[in-house]
């Protein structure tokens, strides 16, 4: 069985796993941390972290010429941040066109911007998959991110409806910036929804593989 942790900011505890390692520009180094096999990167523009818009955008599309890397993010809106949401906007926008540009799926951060991210969605008529990481949303803003194309990914601490509106098809699991163990939130999330690990572990597994142009 494999165990597939879609966004994180920590190695995995299990060597075995495959985990996407968050690689924030102008916070991380230009390397990565790891070449071994089972890990790959998402590269992207943190909305807490925007700086030098133009400079932090020719760093990322240089780095997601690497093989290693198979997603933008993460990205997103936050209204939060020091940032106006117009400046979040215009670099969330540059780094989901160079999604579309390497056909790479897009891990979104999103904190009270549900209306805009929605709208940019529409706008930008996005082929590629835009993953929600960390929801933490309800049922209902489930549903609404659902039929609008999204994808939920969920980590240790979720609001159960909402799991459940996600499975089977638009459910991916992650760790996020916690230390809990990938394997100990499939064991949640699977009990949750009252179906075994490996029936669990083969959807997300299925899930991964449709999102991504190559397999793992």
């Amino acid at each position: 069985m494999i165990y597939y942790d879609i966004h994180t900011h920590h190695l995995p505890e299990h060597p075995e796993d495959i985990a996407v390692l968050s690689h924030i520009v102008s916070i991380d180094s230009d390397a990565f941390q790891s070449d071994t096999e089972q890990i790959f990167y998402s590269v992207g523009i943190h909305p807490w972290y925007i700086k030098e818009e133009k400079d932090q955008v020719s760093v990322c599309k240089h780095m997601l010429s690497s093989a290693k890397v198979i997603a933008v993010g993460e990205i997103g809106l936050d209204k939060f941040a020091d940032k106006s949401l117009q400046e979040q906007l215009f670099v969330f926008k540059q780094q989901a066109l160079l999604a579309e540009e390497n056909r790479l799926f897009v891990i979104v951060h999103c904190v009270k911007a549900w209306d805009e991210l929605i709208a940019l969605k529409r706008e930008l008529h996005a082929k590629m998959p835009w993953i929600i990481h960390g929801f933490r949303g309800n049922a209902q803003l489930a549903q609404q991110l659902i039929r609008e194309g999204f994808f939920l990914s969920f980590g240790e601490h979720f609001n159960r409806e909402a799991v459940r509106v996600a499975w089977p098809n638009h459910l991916f699991v992650e760790t996020d910036d916690s230390t809990v163990d990938i394997r100990s939130v499939y064991d949640t999330i699977s009990a949750v929804l009252g179906v075994s690990v490996d029936t669990f572990a083969s959807q997300v597994a299925e899930n991964v593989h449709k999102i991504l142009l190559f397999p793992l």
